[in-house]
């Protein structure tokens, strides 16, 4: 007897590899653009089931899966343009657009306005905040990447996707999938087959740096249907490593996605210890460096936690390819070895980033996804 597998589940059965594509901005996107050739040149690549992805770890996550008839050398070729040219000018040709310019200064003013009457009259703001530079951002990611692709688009060996984000609202994880979308606050959303684009775009919304995604959906519930207004934002805001949905025990009847895996690639572009040399004096770095280090903390979290479950056998077994990792605790180090100290130096934005960092970066992310894949996956890649 077989038990059902609801669309977008994972029976457990076999061998299930789940990768894990963490926040980072253009950092992330560089250092996984390495994990991922190190898997493919390892022939692992192909055999992951679930992909989960933040910020990112979204835009190049996302881009590999619903790109099923691009070869791999393709695929690398484009996001080492998209990295070269990065998103920050696109979105400020589109914010300074003549037919964009004025409806997003509209709008601002009206919701500015609207939020301090509401204050004042003990309601909630009603004019939602659209457009704004993040509907920018959603449409350079459209027009560069993603066009014309909605979350059930056909993706590579039907990977199952999703792109993780947080709704500030409820301070919980919502999360576009291939077969369904939303939250456990919230409920499924009943359109869910959203664009590829606004969905990466809402994983990658840092909050300093973009306002979140405004809008009025409507979700289904055990008790029927319901509209709901949601603030939807950075996905590394609430599970930065993007584990979550790929951990076994999750509640199926609560939770949206649930994919559990036997093994978990987790790549991490986190930065890890920091130096103390940052000296935050003023108000807006003292918030930033408490956010940086709140978020650092919930990070390392998520990490331990997958040690956890392996030694409770809960998994069989995990890769943590991790940028910040101290170099000293690798079981062995090639030639020519791209060291720490050489990337923690780039910043977490989407920026245009030049051909040496993207060597950098990737060439980390490439030859620690071959030590740690050798180390602690040797059986799966026998089996490969």
């Amino acid at each position: 007897m077989h038990s059902k597998v609801e669309p977008g589940e994972l029976p457990r059965a076999g061998n299930r590899i789940g990768l894990a594509l963490s926040g980072g901005g253009s950092r992330a996107m560089a250092f996984h653009l390495g994990c991922l050739r190190a898997l493919n040149e390892l022939a692992l690549l192909d055999k992951v089931s679930a992909l989960s992805t933040i910020s990112g770890g979204s835009v190049i996550g996302a881009y590999y899966a619903y790109t099923p008839h691009m070869s791999f050398a393709r695929f690398e070729a484009d996001i080492h343009a998209l990295l070269k040219n990065g998103f920050h000018r696109g979105i400020a040709a589109a914010l300074f657009s003549p037919e964009n310019f004025l409806r997003c200064v509209t709008n601002y003013c009206v919701t500015t306005a609207d939020s301090v009457i509401a204050r004042v009259l003990g309601r909630e703001a009603a004019v939602l905040r659209y457009p704004s530079r993040v509907d920018m951002f959603h449409r350079v990611l459209e027009s560069k990447a993603f066009l014309g692709l909605k979350m059930s688009s056909p993706r590579r060996g039907d990977l199952n996707v999703v792109i993780g984000a947080c709704e500030l609202r409820t301070g919980s994880a919502f999360r576009f999938g291939n077969a369904k979308s939303g939250g456990w606050r919230y409920g499924a959303m009943k359109e869910w087959d959203v664009d590829v684009a606004f969905a990466v775009a809402a994983s990658a919304a840092y909050p300093i740096l973009l306002p979140p995604f405004d809008r009025r959906w409507r979700f289904t519930t055990p008790d029927g249907e319901v509209v709901h207004r949601v603030r939807i934002s950075d996905g590394g805001v609430y599970d930065n490593l993007g584990i979550q949905v790929l951990e076994p025990g999750r509640d199926p009847t609560k939770s949206i996605h649930t994919l559990p895996c036997d093994f978990i690639i987790a790549c991490n572009a986190g930065h890890g210890q920091d130096s103390g040399q940052v000296l935050p004096l003023n108000f807006l770095p003292r918030v930033a460096r408490s956010f940086e280090i709140v978020h650092r903390r919930v990070q390392d979290s998520a990490m331990h936690r997958l040690h956890h479950l392996k030694e409770a056998k809960l998994i069989k077994g995990f890769v943590l390819p991790y940028l910040g990792q101290q170099d000293e605790n690798l079981p062995s180090r090639p030639s020519a070895f791209t060291t720490r100290s050489e990337v923690l130096a780039y910043p977490t934005d989407f920026a245009a980033m030049s051909e040496e960092w993207i060597a950098k970066l990737s060439n980390r992310g490439e030859q620690l996804t071959k030590i740690l894949v050798s180390e602690y996956l040797g059986d799966v890649l026998e089996q490969s």
